[in-house]
């Protein structure tokens, strides 16, 4: 599952990150190497209403659409996945649980851009980057994970286990509030109508670097939208003809 990427060499990559731009192109790389196709990381070390209140994930590749959704519906109070992975020692899989909580309105209304998106399943895990802390991961797929082995799901855990400690803390470093040159592509892009998938052609990265980019986008210009995005960015005196 982890293709030909070792923990050694996850280990050796993940120390020699220097700060947050470079943690996040590793793990995008840990993640592609997985079959990920989205992914989120958020520290649960206040509980629940704190993470409902102000929902800032350390690592987030899903589309904006979805996050948007999470973060609007304080979802994270409702997030079954999370619950049974906290419960769990090892990755829990939605298509495990799925049948065993009721539909409320707010988990169709998630399920129903999921599908939209192609997620087919879910992995929910823990972890803990430091004694006492613990740091929740959601990985989404475009298959089922009926034939993933236990082992499969002990070797990923450990591997982000440690890469989680390796990368000790960068992911929590507020990133700087100054749009990157990357960003202030991105954002151009936005404002003139293009998707994420489009930007990525243009760009030339992946897919889920742009939903990266596009959530550390929103987080700098205090944003929940694609339009709030624009509008402070173009406040801030930034061309956005892209």
């Amino acid at each position: 599952m982890l293709g030909n990427l070792s923990p050694s060499a996850l280990a050796a990559a993940a120390a020699d990150c220097a700060d947050r731009e470079s943690v996040i192109t590793v793990l995008d790389e840990l993640l592609t190497a997985c079959g990920v196709k989205y992914a989120m990381v958020y520290r649960f070390d206040r509980g629940l209403q704190a993470a409902a209140d102000q929902w800032t994930p350390l690592y987030v590749s899903f589309p904006s659409d979805i996050t948007d959704y999470y973060s609007q519906n304080r979802y994270v109070m409702d997030d079954n996945l999370a619950r049974a992975a906290f419960g769990a020692y090892q990755p829990v899989r939605l298509s495990d649980i799925v049948d065993g909580f009721e539909m409320s309105p707010a988990r169709k209304g998630l399920h129903a851009l999921f599908k939209r998106h192609g997620v087919k399943d879910m992995l929910g895990l823990h972890v803990s980057d430091r004694p006492g802390r613990l740091v929740y991961i959601a990985l989404a797929y475009d298959r089922m994970l009926t034939d993933l082995s236990d082992f499969d799901m002990r070797r990923l855990r450990a591997s982000l286990e440690m890469f989680m400690r390796q990368a000790d803390g960068l992911l929590d470093a507020s990133p700087d509030r100054a749009l990157s040159p990357k960003e202030r592509d991105v954002i151009g892009f936005l404002a003139a109508g293009a998707s994420n998938k489009q930007i990525a052609r243009r760009l030339g990265i992946s897919l889920s670097t742009v939903n990266t980019l596009v959530h550390r986008c929103y987080e700098k210009l205090g944003a929940h939208n694609r339009t709030e995005a624009a509008i402070a960015a173009a406040r801030t005196g930034l061309s956005l003809v892209a």
